[in-house]
């Protein structure tokens, strides 16, 4: 069991809170605001058209997708610091597993950006027709889609050991740390399902909304020091 906060925990905690939060905010903006208004499922004409006509508002998704991965690092490495004392190689193990999903989803974003220069380049438009042109891009989004949920995999995992480390310290309640841990583990559970059998993807906002809104408190949680410094003492009189 872990003591009081170092120095170090307690810019950990503050950081690995924020980036909670701004990476929820990022994560709603880049799917809820940008990518379900321009990507139509089963319509690729309409998704083409909506592309071309909002190519800022795209673009904008993309930067919002790779600031996500450099703030997942951000966060990999402000968990690590606040739970190694915990269990040093489980924290390095969870924070490798977070560090993947970073680099999966940065390399996700290279599909949405193939995707603009296979509409802006003269040359393909020379050479395929409209058609084949659809279908690329089809087949680029879709692979979009397919290696974010490989990133969720690895987000998962390294969300699920996060939260046991969490629910072995005494900076959340145990509550929040249950609460943390099994949403995580349904998030696993949920996405290799999904990649096993596509057909239950419509399942996919009721498995990740728990573990979604675990961060969302969590982030608060750990970025207010008021409530740290109660819990803490709360626990001491145990």
């Amino acid at each position: 069991m872990l003591g009081t906060f170092t120095h170090e925990q307690r810019t950990a905690a503050s950081v690995a809170g924020f980036m909670y939060l701004l990476l929820g905010a990022l994560a709603a903006f880049a799917q809820f605001y940008v990518r379900s208004g321009i990507l139509v499922s089963g319509d690729v004409a309409q998704t083409v058209h909506n592309i071309l006509a909002s190519e800022r508002l795209f673009r904008i998704g993309i930067a919002t997708d790779l600031v996500g991965g450099a703030c997942n690092a951000v966060l990999a490495i402000a968990l690590h610091s606040l739970l190694k004392q915990a269990n040093p190689s489980s924290a390095l193990l969870a924070a490798f597993w977070r560090l993947g999903e970073a680099v999966i989803l940065g390399h996700m974003t290279l599909n949405a950006m193939t995707v603009l220069s296979i509409l802006s380049s003269p040359a393909l438009s020379g050479a395929f027709s409209s058609a084949q042109l659809q279908a690329l891009v089809s087949l680029y989004i879709g692979t979009q889609g397919e290696e974010f949920s490989i990133g969720l995999v690895y987000y998962s995992l390294g969300s699920t050991l996060f939260c046991y480390l969490l629910l072995r310290s005494p900076f959340v309640p145990k509550l929040l740390g249950w609460w943390g841990m099994v949403s995580s583990f349904v998030a696993l559970m949920s996405t290799l399902a999904i990649i096993v059998l596509p057909g239950v993807g419509v399942i996919a906002p009721a498995c990740y909304a728990p573990v979604g809104i675990f961060e969302m408190v969590t982030g608060l949680w750990l970025l207010v020091p008021g409530t740290r410094a109660s819990w803490r003492r709360g626990r001491g009189a145990e």
